[in-house]
């Protein structure tokens, strides 16, 4: 019987009597009372159960805790007569009854209830006297905890004592409730848990309130305020010495030894190294206060814990044995060196050899002097090259692993590692060790375990010291090396991070767990109470456990070599400006903005374009760099993975390509809708109407058609020219390789561009063929109506050979445009008619049995006879079928006779014959794959499924003509072979058994021999006839096969031709006014968009024809107005080819309407607005301009000098960078940029080094090539051996290094010059590149150059960026009230070559910009920095981007709104368009 499901027991409300004050207690109540138990020493029996042998009790035995304090006590009294009134008088002390009576008190009224109704105490409550309580019962009556359980340390229970007097017949009871709270001796001890933590905390909230500390909000400052940072006058510190030591130690990095020699327990001393002694006093982190008990005795409480003790020593002890700590020195201090010091100075005391076992502890674990080292991979050979350059004297090894061990190394791996000073390992390691670090899991098992799992060493040594650099890689505590690292047996442990707080304090817990600093590291809610409520505890806590130092407090004492900073800002080349527009109008377009970035729409959201926005931010910034930076960049410029980049010219090249693909497609778009707008006037009186305008578009078409001929027959032409010039190739080229062959390419590309011509021809028949068809249907609407043609008149007979030849055009025009899928389709069918003419179709061989029988073959022969004839039956059936499928494969391709009517509906037809020879040839598949089970005896499942599917398809009314589907599949189920059953195969089985049987038995008699001379000719005579069976069997498969390939290509013939049909359908809508004023607009708007993308399309080629990406291209130098004679920058392109200031062009047009030079008639938009900004780099410098954070250019040696972030530089110089030629073509501004730089310094600073700094990995793909291009030496941070190569190897100019390496604490000070790409906004970005170079070790001074482009979210990023860095320094009001007026266009040098000086930043000035940079890594959450998505850049905060997308453009309208062009206050050029403007009104 099935268990029946449990009910939830529901509490029983228990009833209590009330026993007010002039009732009597009954007598039971009162015997009940005085025989209550005293606290446990009667064990309450439940049941006859004894509660301390209940299966439930605990499973370990918990140590009693060492006393409990009472926190508050009150007493309760009351007195009620007795029913029995000759009871005795009587004194009776019951201590400690809790733990058999619940009570419950409120409002004056006391109840009592027994815990067990063995005690016989009926429940009852009593009223209570206001003077018979003492004051604050109600409070402490909430607060009692009910728990039974007080064995525990740190449990808060309620201890209750009774005082019962029975006098002259009245009961005085006096109870006394204490709150007790046990001591916790221990920080090692179990915490109270977070439900626990509530309680406890309302107790303390009302009995031990303190002072309420206002507390901010947290941030990662929290803790780089708290770290310990040791005084400047520490004298002790100086005379420390490290004989071993190949280096100077800085005074600061003396302090911080003698801090790391003192966590370890080891002070310095004028006589050497001596141990702390335990009375010295120690630096703790106190979280305790004294309070007082109930009885006004003093204890201690913590806040913190939530535990209370008399004696907190355990807990200053438990803090001193916590040896090691966190090292947190800012990025480029020497923290490495620092820990070499400490690792010579503070070496594991030698022990006894003569004592036994000496080298092992009691867990068996190996003593070893070394220290365990765990960097990051990238680290890892920069460690071993700091030690061995600095401490030579110190044996070091890189443990790699367990996996990495031999079997016979497995064993003396531990005694190998323990000889040693230094074992380095990686944190890949570490996540690899998980296993083999902690014991297998022990469970019963039938056998032993066969092969032991093996150990790590690395929990098999009491390490000396075990330290991890980089340590924010575990903050999570969680990851495998965390675990890892927290099992590994140590003395002194240390965490070694410059970012020890990546996001939040949280991450700071992964570190505490590493060094096991009780109780935080296993009691998260004691953590988590300490970053919540407690920052004042917090930061006494990383006081004594962390160390930091930052370049601004030591900046006296590391007298680093100086470092300047310049920022370049350069113009975009004609080309990558007009790319950067048309993808800057599209995320404004795609955004629902503006240019400048207002909203189009009066419910705009920014909620809802938030991902658009972010989205067109990386691509523009992507672009900024190299058109080919980004997956959508590469795509829209059609990428071609033979070429790893493009040069300008190249993308000049697929910019026209995709300016030509969008004129035909808005010419196509402007003619149909001319096409359509004339269909509103057909069979109506309107008909002449619709003529005149298709015949328009016809003219029009006309010429398409006949340019797409043309420059197809030009491409044909050109392709047969390169594949005759091309030579064989000698050898075969190696894939792969470097190089790839140019030929090779080009025949790709010509191949492409034939496609193209082809897909452009088609597009103009199919439009033309639409034109010419409808002035064919006007011509018959105009003669067909009597009331516009009189009947056989002249013009009814040139109408109707009008109407003649166009219809005979349009059908020309038909054939030519179905061409290529007649010849598919014709190609197959002209292949089965020649088959069906030479009659070479697969022959079925018939079956024909030897009627010879033996006596024991015969029976085998019959069932072939009956096999045999099944077979041919169901061959003539498929005959029948495949005839039947060439019938309807060779009928008459429509549109292609000259005698067959063209309906309109042939694609309706086609579907019709389409499911006839689907039904057949799904029929015919199932007949073969039946023949072939006949035949072989194997099923063919696939078929088989196919088969059934398409059955029950039928029989529900679905698939193709499913009536003729069902019919034909039962001649199949009737024709299946069945009644022999058996098969070819399975019959030559039975006679090979025969003959096998009969030659073992040598014939003894004639009939023996003549009956296996009959089994042999059979058998062998079947197997001939199998053979021929599968050949035809697998043949007509193929068979099949090429009907389906017929079929199809038929298909998609009508296919083709119903697109062509259903264009020149006449007009469904309405043709009302609305409509037809609909109709035009839309007309207007495409017409609209094609002369602007002509105007587009211009400009592209007069790039080109300037020679724009080539060598000596002169597309960005300045052009000439020849209204008004002077330079301009921002101009007018006309369709026509001539170029004007945009001013002038805008006055002409208003009065002409056409060109100045040609006096072509124009439309507006065929005026291109071009923008020609000389190629010329330009330092800037960054101030404050009054809250716009515009950037100021430097003409000047003066400047914002205290404001100033980056320096000034030489204008010749500058000049000097430009002015290098390239030996090749040009790729983009940024990287011609940047190659000219390194080509410079190599003749300004020979030797140097540099490191190539880069948010986006791709970029530094572009760069790998051009780099190689132009002959520089380069490493990479993704190469695995980039990092020695580049410090070992002098060929290695240059170090690409991108946002998402992890690179802290690399040591690159071999290079002195740092190039920032692009600009960004998360400075701690940027300063992750720049500190790897301006660190202790630096000989040279260091340069840092970012490159940005003006005019572009490049700009808006640098001034945001800029701003806030300012705001670090805390000179806004400064700057705001010095800075002066924001420069107007002229001064700023817009359109002009700037000048700069030769000062560099001032010392002051430094210090700030060092503090600025401490404050900017201190404050970013440094795991949200970059992206998720791997493609993209920094996350940029939705409160920025609006301003990332537009506050340059904002900047540059605010700017060219508050100026005029003055050349329009030039009367001669007033007088010039004045002139110009009569002339034309008087012609």
């Amino acid at each position: 019987m099935g268990r029946s499901k449990r009910t939830a027991r529901m509490p029983v409300r228990t009833a209590y009597s009330r026993f007010d004050f002039n009732d009597a207690l009954s007598s039971d109540i009162v015997d009940a009372l005085l025989a209550l138990p005293s606290g446990s020493e009667h064990p309450v029996i439940s049941n006859g159960v004894s509660r301390e042998n209940s299966a439930k009790r605990r499973k370990t035995a918990e140590a009693p805790p060492s006393g409990s304090i009472c926190v508050k006590q009150s007493t309760i009294s009351f007195t009620r007569t007795i029913e029995r009134r000759e009871t005795n008088d009587q004194l009776s002390v019951k201590p400690d009854i809790g733990p058999h009576v619940n009570f419950r008190y409120g409002d004056n009224l006391l109840g009592l209830e027994a815990r067990d109704k063995a005690i016989g105490l009926p429940a009852f409550t009593v009223p209570i006297r206001s003077n018979d309580v003492e004051p604050g019962m109600d409070t402490m009556a909430k607060l009692m905890p009910q728990s039974v359980r007080r064995s525990a340390h740190g449990v808060l229970w309620t201890k209750v004592d009774a005082r019962l007097e029975i006098a002259k017949g009245m009961l005085t009871c006096e109870i006394t409730f204490a709150i007790m709270w046990n001591e916790t001796p221990s920080p090692h001890y179990a915490m109270r848990t977070t439900v626990e933590r509530k309680k406890s905390q309302n107790i303390i909230n009302a009995y031990f309130p303190q002072a309420a500390i206002k507390s901010s909000a947290w941030s990662p400052m929290d803790f780089y305020e708290a770290a310990y940072v040791p005084p400047k006058n520490d004298t002790d510190s100086a005379s420390i010495e490290i004989p071993s030591l190949d280096a100077t130690l800085f005074p600061y990095q003396k302090r911080t030894v003698k801090w790391l020699l003192h966590r370890e327990g080891i002070k310095c001393t004028a006589s050497g190294m001596e141990p702390i002694a335990d009375s010295v006093p120690h630096s703790v982190c106190d979280t305790f206060r004294q309070v007082k008990d109930a009885e006004g005795n003093a204890f201690y409480l913590s806040d913190v814990f939530h535990v209370v003790t008399r004696n907190k020593t355990p807990y200053h002890l438990a803090d001193r044995a916590m040896k090691g700590g966190i090292l947190a020195e800012e990025m480029g201090l020497g923290k490495t060196l620092e820990m070499i010091g400490l690792i010579l100075l503070n070496q594991r005391p030698e022990l006894p050899q003569e004592i036994p076992d000496s080298q092992e502890d009691s867990d068996g674990l190996l003593h070893t002097k070394a220290t365990l080292i765990v960097t990051p991979e990238a680290l890892r050979q920069q460690w071993m090259a700091e030690i061995a350059t600095h401490a030579p004297s110190l044996r070091v090894i890189h443990y790699q692993g367990c996996k990495k061990l031999e079997e016979d190394e497995q064993g003396t791996a531990v005694v190998k590692l323990a000889s040693y000073d230094v074992v380095i390992t990686t944190y890949t390691v570490l996540s690899q060790e998980l296993h083999f670090a902690t014991d297998p899991p022990e469970r019963s098992r039938r056998f032993e375990r066969a092969y032991k799992r093996p150990k790590s060493p690395l929990v098999q040594l009491s390490w000396w010291r075990v330290c991890l650099d980089e340590a924010q890689m575990i903050e999570n505590g969680v990851s495998q090396a965390a675990s890892v690292a927290r099992l590994i047996p140590r003395t002194n442990a240390w965490g070694i991070t410059g970012t020890p707080v990546k996001d939040d304090v949280k991450d700071l817990f992964g570190l505490l767990l590493f060094l096991r600093y009780h109780p935080y590291c296993y009691a998260t809610q004691v953590w988590n109470a300490l970053i919540s409520f407690h920052k004042p505890l917090f930061q006494n806590l990383f006081q004594s456990l962390a160390l930091r130092h930052t370049k601004a407090l030591v900046r006296d004492e590391i007298l680093l070599p100086p470092q300047k900073r310049y920022v370049i800002s350069m113009s975009f080349s004609a080309v990558e400006e007009q790319h950067y527009q048309s993808l800057f109008k599209d995320m404004a377009k795609d955004c629902q903005l503006t240019l400048t970035g207002t909203p189009t729409t009066d419910d705009w959201r920014f909620e809802d374009y938030e991902t658009q926005m972010r989205t067109w931010l990386t691509r523009l910034r992507q672009t900024a760099l190299h058109p080919e930076v980004g997956v959508y960049s590469r795509r829209l410029l059609g990428h071609n993975k033979e070429r790893p980049m493009r040069t300008i010219e190249e993308v000049l090249n697929a910019m026209l390509e995709q300016s030509e693909a969008a004129i035909r497609n808005e010419e196509r778009a402007y003619l149909s809708a001319r096409l359509t707008r004339g269909q509103l006037f057909e069979n109506s009186p309107r008909v002449k109407e619709a003529l005149a305008i298709w015949e328009q578009v016809r003219e029009e078409t006309a010429k398409l058609l006949e340019d797409a001929r043309a420059k197809l027959a030009s491409g044909i032409q050109e392709l047969k020219r390169s594949q005759d010039s091309q030579p064989e190739p000698v050898t075969p080229k190696l894939h792969g390789s470097d190089s790839e062959s140019e030929s090779d390419i080009d025949a790709i590309d010509s191949s492409r561009k034939l496609s193209e011509l082809h897909r452009r021809l088609r597009s103009a028949l199919e439009i033309h063929h639409k034109a010419v068809f409808f002035c064919a249907n006007a011509n018959f609407q105009m003669r067909d109506n009597a009331e516009m043609t009189e009947p056989d008149s002249e013009e009814f007979h040139r109408l109707k050979k009008l109407e003649d030849e166009g219809y005979e055009n349009a059908k020309a025009l038909r054939r030519e445009i179905l061409q290529e899928s007649y010849r598919k389709a014709n190609r197959h069918m002209v292949r089965i008619r020649r088959k069906a003419n030479n009659q070479t179709f697969v022959q079925v061989p018939e079956l024909v049995v030897n009627t010879e029988k033996g006596i024991e073959s015969g029976r085998v022969v019959d069932r072939l006879e009956v096999l045999y004839g099944e077979l041919n039956e169901q061959a003539n059936v498929m005959d029948d079928w495949r005839e039947q499928v060439v019938q309807l494969l060779l009928q008459p391709l429509l549109d292609e006779e000259d005698d067959v009517e063209f309906t309109g509906e042939e694609l309706v037809d086609s579907a019709k014959f389409q499911d006839d020879l689907m039904v057949y040839v799904q029929a015919l598949r199932s007949v073969i794959a039946d023949r072939q089970d006949a035949i072989s005896g194997q099923t063919n499942e696939l078929v088989k499924h196919e088969t059934e599917t398409s059955i029950k398809l039928a029989e529900n009314g679905g698939g193709p003509a499913p009536e003729k589907m069902l019919a034909l599949l039962q001649v199949r189920k009737q024709m299946k072979p069945h009644r022999s059953q058996t098969s070819m195969r399975g019959a030559i089985g039975e006679l090979r058994g025969l003959q096998t049987r009969l030659n073992r038995d040598a014939p003894s008699s004639n009939r023996e021999a003549m009956e296996l001379q009959i089994v042999s000719e059979h058998l062998k005579c079947t197997q001939a006839l199998l053979s021929q069976q599968n050949k035809a069997a697998t043949a007509l498969e193929s068979e099949i096969e090429s009907f389906k390939d017929a079929m199809n290509a038929r298909l998609e013939y009508y296919r083709q031709l119903q697109v062509v049909s259903d264009a020149v359908l006449p007009y469904q809508g309405d043709k009302t006014a609305q409509v037809e004023e609909r109709l035009n607009k839309l007309e207007q708007d495409a017409r609209k968009k094609f002369l602007s993308s002509e105007a587009k399309n211009r400009y592209l080629k007069n790039l080109k024809e300037s020679g724009e990406g080539g060598p000596g291209g002169r597309s960005n130098e300045p052009r000439m107005c020849i209204i008004c004679q002077a330079p301009f920058v921002t101009g007018v392109l006309t369709v026509c080819g001539h170029q004007f200031c945009k001013e002038c062009m805008m006055i002409w047009y208003k009065s002409h309407r056409n060109c100045p030079v040609c006096k072509k008639q124009l439309k507006v938009e065929q005026l291109h607005d071009i923008a020609i900004k000389p190629q010329q780099l330009q330092i800037l410098s960054e101030g404050d301009s009054g809250g716009a954070g515009q950037p100021r250019r430097q003409h000047t040696s003066g400047g914002l000098r205290n404001g100033v972030i980056y320096s000034e530089f030489n204008a010749d110089k500058l000049a000097e960078i430009k002015n290098i030629d390239l030996d090749g073509p040009s790729f983009t501004t940024k990287v011609d940029t940047l190659v000219r730089h390194l080509l410079w310094l190599r003749e300004a600073d020979p030797g140097a080094k540099s490191i190539i700094f880069s948010q986006y990995r791709d970029f530094l793909t572009v760069l790998h090539n051009a780099l190689r291009r132009f002959r520089i030496g380069y490493a990479s941070i993704d190469e695995g051996d980039g990092i020695a190569r580049f410090k070992s190897d002098p060929a290695a100019e240059c170090f690409l290094l991108h946002a998402r390496a992890h690179a802290s604490g690399l040591n690159l000070v071999n290079a002195s010059h740092v190039f920032l790409c692009e600009p960004l906004l998360h400075t701690a970005l940027e300063l992750q590149a720049i500190a790897r170079v301006d660190r202790i070790g630096q000989q040279h001074e260091t340069t840092v150059w970012l490159y940005l482009v003006s005019g572009t979210v490049e700009e808006s990023i640098y001034n945001l960026s800029v701003r806030r860095r300012m705001e670090h320094m805390g000179r806004t009001a400064t700057a705001a009230s010095g800075g002066g007026k924001k420069p107007s266009k002229k001064s700023s040098g817009r359109g002009s070559s700037g000048s700069s000086g030769s000062k560099s930043t001032p010392e002051p000035l430094d210090a700030s910009i060092e503090e600025a940079n401490t404050l900017e890594m201190e404050h970013a959450a440094l795991s949200k920095l970059m992206s998720k998505d791997r493609t993209a850049g920094e996350m940029i905060d939705k409160g920025d981007l609006w301003e990332c997308l537009f506050g340059n453009v904002q900047g540059d309208a605010a700017e060219t709104a508050g100026s005029g062009d003055e050349r329009f206050r030039n009367r001669a050029v007033m007088s010039y368009l004045a002139a110009e403007a009569a002339s034309s009104r008087r012609d």
